[in-house]
C-alpha cells in the first residue's frame, strides 16, 4: 500500500537526521555542486515518478484514456508505472535484475524528502521484483534530496534533466521523449528555452525546434482525432519521428522563402494544405520506409519534389482533398468508433489503433495511386531525356495495354486519352514526313 505524502516525507526527513549513511557522492543542485549523504531506504517509502522522462509518453496517454488527475498517485497508478517500467525495456531488465541479484545496486539513486524517485525508477522496480522473487527484503541506496518535489519541482527536474538527458547521460531515452521533456521544462516549468539546451547538453536553438516539432505533432493527433495519446505517435517500426522531423523543415524553408518552389503558391494556403495532405501519409505509414520515399511529397532536394512543381502539387492535392477527405469524414470521431463497437477494445488506444486500420484500409490504394501518378508526373518534368528515349518508353507503356481487355472500353475517359495520343503521334509523323525522313 502506498504511503501518504505526508508519511513519506516524515520517515525520509528521519532517516537524514538519524539514519547512518552509506557513503557520501557529490551532486550539482540549487546552483552548486553539493556533497550529499547516500542513505538505505525502504523501499515501501518510495514512489516511482509519474513524470519521469522515460515513459513521459505513455503517462500523458495513459492520464488522457483514464482522466487523472496530474496529481493523482495511489496503487492502481503505482502498479502501471511498475508494469511500463518492466515493459519499457523487458530483455535489458533481465540483464539487470541477475546484475542486482549478483552484486547489488552499484550506483545510488536520487530522491525527494517525500519519496519521489528522481533517478533510478528503474531499479527500484527491478529491486521490488527482486524482493518478491527471493523474498528477501531489499532497499534502495540513494541521496534524498533537502526539498518534497512540489516544493521545488522546477530545480528537481533541472537535476533530473541533467542526470539524464545531458552530456554524460547513461540512460538512453525514446526519440519522443525529449519533445515531451522539452515542453515540460518549458511551458509547465517556465525554464527558459537557452537554459533548457544546457540542462540537456545540445547546442544553442536545439529546444526552440524541439517544440516547433512537438506542437506539429500535437497538431497531427487532433487531426487523427487522438488529442494527447502520444503513443499514437508510435508504431510497429518505431516512431514518426523523422517525417515529423522532415515536415518541420520543409514548413519552414517554404514559409520562410527559402525553398525552390518556382511558382507563386499562395502562402497562406499551400502550406497549411501541405500539412494536412503530409498528415495523412503519416498516418497511413507506409511510405516511412528504409528508402523514405515519402521525402518525395515535398522534402527531396533541387526541385525534385511535388510542392515544387505546380501542376503536379495542384493535381496531387485535389486528388486527395476529393477521395480522401471523403473517406475521413465517414470515419466519424474515435468517441463515435467506441460507442459504436462496444467491449471490443481494452484501452482508449486500442480502439485509436483499430479506427486506424480501418482507415487505412480504405484510403491505401487510392493514396498510393495518387502518389505514383505524380511521381511518374514529376520524374517526366525534371527528367530531360533525349527524344527517341521519351518515344521509346511511351511505346512500351502503350503495349502493355491489353487491346483484348474490357476495361479498355468501360472507361469513357479511355476515348479521350487515344485520340489525344492519336494527335501527338500524327504531329510527330507529320515532322518527319515533313523533313523528307522515311521510315525505315
Amino acid at each position: 500500500m502506498i504511503l501518504s505524502t505526508d508519511v513519506r516525507k516524515r520517515k525520509l526527513t528521519d532517516l537524514k537526521s538519524q539514519g547512518a549513511a552509506q557513503g557520501r557522492q557529490k551532486l550539482y543542485y540549487r546552483g552548486q555542486t553539493q556533497l550529499f549523504d547516500v542513505h538505505r531506504i525502504d523501499l515501501s517509502d518510495l514512489i516511482y515518478n509519474r513524470h519521469n522522462g522515460r515513459l513521459e509518453a505513455e503517462m500523458l496517454t495513459w492520464e488522457q484514456e483514464n482522466s487523472a488527475s496530474p496529481d493523482l498517485y495511489d496503487d492502481a497508478l503505482h502498479g502501471v508505472i511498475d508494469e511500463l517500467l518492466w515493459k519499457s525495456s523487458a530483455a535489458k531488465n533481465q540483464q539487470t535484475l541477475k546484475d542486482l541479484e549478483g552484486k547489488g545496486q552499484q550506483r545510488p539513486g536520487i530522491v525527494s524528502l517525500d519519496g519521489v524517485i528522481i533517478d533510478g525508477n528503474r531499479r527500484a522496480m527491478l529491486l521490488r521484483r527482486l524482493e518478491q522473487q527471493k523474498k528477501t527484503k531489499q532497499y534502495f541506496d540513494a541521496i534524498i534530496l533537502p526539498d518534497a518535489y512540489a516544493d521545488n519541482q522546477a530545480e528537481i527536474v533541472r537535476l533530473e534533466t541533467q542526470y539524464q538527458l545531458g552530456e554524460d547521460a547513461k540512460v538512453e531515452y525514446g526519440p519522443l521523449q525529449k519533445y515531451l521533456h522539452a515542453r515540460r521544462l518549458h511551458v509547465d516549468l517556465g525554464i527558459e528555452k537557452d537554459e533548457i539546451d544546457t540542462l540537456m547538453g545540445e547546442r544553442r536553438g536545439t529546444t526552440k525546434r524541439l517544440l516547433e516539432i512537438m506542437s506539429l505533432m500535437d497538431d497531427y493527433l487532433e487531426h487523427i482525432g487522438c488529442p494527447k495519446l502520444y503513443t499514437m505517435l508510435k508504431d510497429n517500426d518505431g516512431t514518426k519521428e523523422g517525417m515529423f522531423v522532415d515536415l518541420h523543415a520543409d514548413l519552414n524553408r517554404i514559409t520562410g522563402g527559402n525553398a525552390r518552389v518556382p511558382w507563386a503558391f499562395d502562402p497562406d494556403l499551400d502550406p497549411i494544405q501541405l500539412r494536412l495532405v503530409q498528415f495523412d501519409y503519416i498516418r497511413l505509414g507506409e511510405f516511412a520506409d528504409a528508402k523514405k520515399v515519402y521525402r518525395e511529397i515535398s522534402h527531396q532536394g533541387g526541385g525534385k519534389n511535388f510542392f515544387a512543381i505546380k501542376e503536379v502539387w495542384e493535381k496531387f492535392r485535389d486528388e486527395h482533398q476529393a477521395n480522401i477527405d471523403p473517406i475521413t469524414s465517414e470515419m466519424g470521431t474515435l468517441e463515435e468508433y467506441i460507442r459504436e463497437n462496444p467491449g471490443q477494445h481494452d484501452t482508449k488506444v486500442d480502439a485509436a489503433r483499430a479506427r486506424n486500420n480501418e482507415w487505412a484500409a480504405k484510403v491505401s490504394d487510392p493514396m498510393k495511386a495518387h502518389f505514383g501518378q505524380a511521381r511518374y508526373k514529376l520524374n517526366l518534368i525534371t527528367e530531360e531525356l533525349k527524344p527517341g528515349e521519351y518515344l521509346k518508353r511511351a511505346k512500351d507503356q502503350l503495349d502493355k495495354i491489353d487491346l483484348d481487355s474490357p476495361a479498355l472500353l468501360a472507361a469513357p475517359e479511355n476515348v479521350e486519352l487515344a485520340m489525344e495520343i492519336n494527335r501527338l503521334t500524327y504531329a510527330i509523323k507529320k515532322k518527319f514526313d515533313r523533313a523528307g525522313i522515311p521510315a525505315s
